[in-house]
């Protein structure tokens, strides 16, 4: 016990000195940002999205406790749930903002924070070294095509600790040739699907339409395979509305027709109440479902026994335009900008980061994390795989924070009646076009 006791003493004298060198080092290269814009090196105060009984809570609740130990400062922590930002926005222009550090999604955190000019530029904690790993870095840990897409004119407005991308997912056990060659191709999907339906006798697809954002994933995957990152957002934010028509997206809706036409979607999915598909997909009632990195979380309970979690991404089509790329959407810290204790949440950030805390992201938490060198946890290799090899891009084009609106009230209501086959693709291409249209009218 003695020598125990010993060596955590010792770990925590390492972790201090490597924290002291941190801070001298910030503070001697940096001159605007999160290191020197606020005071307040003893304590900070943390309000967070998840809720105090949840997995992510658990882990960094135990990197809370470890950092108060190692370092001396106090967390301050309020396990706050997923409207986290949007009950701190009120205060932001304010000076008494009640937090110094917040996580939530990243549209959530653009929209509240970035908008609305209340963040703080993280990019000094980048700088900031990793306490207990020699030559580490926030920067070095964090790849830059993450931290690209939460950076706003040159303002990194959220680091993230958690990534989720979305995969179409089947039981390996049930489908091992599919396990063993996953199609590639839009064509040897649909091939499968074609062979799956004729032995099952219906449709291989599990949808709960009801849940726009899980049919939106159909038509956002059929317009980024066939014309590449971004089309879909230029689209979106074009006020004549006119790119929903040009002849290469109506082809790109087209694909999506073609399943909705040949029943590949299993019997129900258009009047189904989430999550009833979902849940029989689990038990094998139907093969593939587009879904987050968060299904397998969301359908274990209802597993058949011996369920396997493979996926493998949305198959390229013949064009080369989006082949490469993976939708992500990311959880991470922010810092309001006129928070008052900065450096030391700063600080909190970087101890994180370290791979023994941010590791239960992984194997607590059964997410992925941005670092590399942790694996993810086995339901999601195949999609952590994906990411590695693809080319991270903003899920639905960042629409979600940069026409949020839009997305809600013009596109989720048009896109669901299309899934369900009560619009043609033409059909749909011409109602985006005016709705579009009437709407960033209306908006400006």
């Amino acid at each position: 016990m003695p020598s125990d006791r010993s060596a955590r003493l010792s770990r925590r004298t390492v972790l201090a000195v490597a924290l002291a060198a941190t801070l001298g080092l910030t503070a001697s290269a940096c001159s605007s940002g999160a290191s020197s814009a606020g005071g307040g090196g003893d304590s900070f105060t943390y309000w967070s999205m998840w809720k105090q009984n949840e997995p992510q809570a658990k882990v960094l609740q135990a990197a809370i406790d470890t950092f108060t130990k190692d370092t001396g400062i106090k967390v301050r922590v309020q396990w706050k749930g997923r409207q986290v930002v949007q009950q701190l926005a009120p205060t932001l222009n304010t000076a008494n903002v009640p937090a110094d550090l917040v996580d939530s999604a990243d549209r959530f955190a653009y929209a509240q924070l970035q908008a609305t000019g209340q963040a703080l530029d993280l990019t000094p904690v980048l700088d900031q070294e990793i306490p207990g790993e020699t030559g580490s870095t926030v920067g070095s840990v964090v790849p830059a095509s993450y931290r690209d897409l939460n950076t706003d004119k040159g303002a990194l407005w959220q680091i993230p600790y958690e990534v989720l991308t979305t995969q179409v997912w089947y039981d390996g056990k049930a489908l091992p040739d599919v396990a063993a060659k996953p199609p590639a191709t839009w064509e040897e999907f649909t091939a499968l699907l074609a062979d799956r339906k004729k032995e099952r006798g219906d449709g291989p697809l599990a949808l709960d339409a009801d849940i726009a954002d899980y049919s939106a994933y159909w038509t956002y995957y059929a317009v980024l395979r066939a014309l590449g990152p971004g089309a879909f957002g230029k689209a979106a934010t074009d006020p004549t509305g006119k790119g929903f028509e040009a002849p290469e997206f109506v082809a790109a809706l087209k694909r999506v027709q073609d399943l909705v036409k040949a029943s590949d979607f299993t019997r129900g999915y258009d009047g189904s109440k989430w999550p009833a598909v979902q849940q029989k997909w689990a038990q094998g009632k139907s093969d593939f479902l587009l879904l987050g990195t968060f299904a397998p979380s969301e359908t274990a309970e209802f597993a058949s026994p011996g369920f396997s979690y493979r996926s493998f991404p949305v198959p390229a089509v013949n064009t080369d335009g989006g082949k490469q790329a993976q939708d992500i959407s990311l959880i991470g810290f922010s810092i309001p900008k006129k928070a008052k204790n900065t450096t030391a949440a700063s600080k909190f950030i970087a101890y994180f980061f370290a791979k023994q805390q941010l590791a239960g992201i992984s194997t607590e938490a059964k997410n992925i994390t941005p670092r590399a060198d942790i694996p993810a946890p086995a339901e999601l290799a195949d999609a952590q795989k994906a990411l590695a090899a693809g080319t991270p891009v903003k899920t639905l084009d960042g629409v979600k924070e940069t026409a949020a609106e839009w997305y809600t009230k013009v596109f989720q209501p048009l896109n669901t009646s299309f899934i369900t086959g009560k619009l043609s693709a033409e059909s749909l291409a011409g109602k985006l076009k005016s709705g579009t249209a009437d709407y960033w009218k209306n908006a400006s």
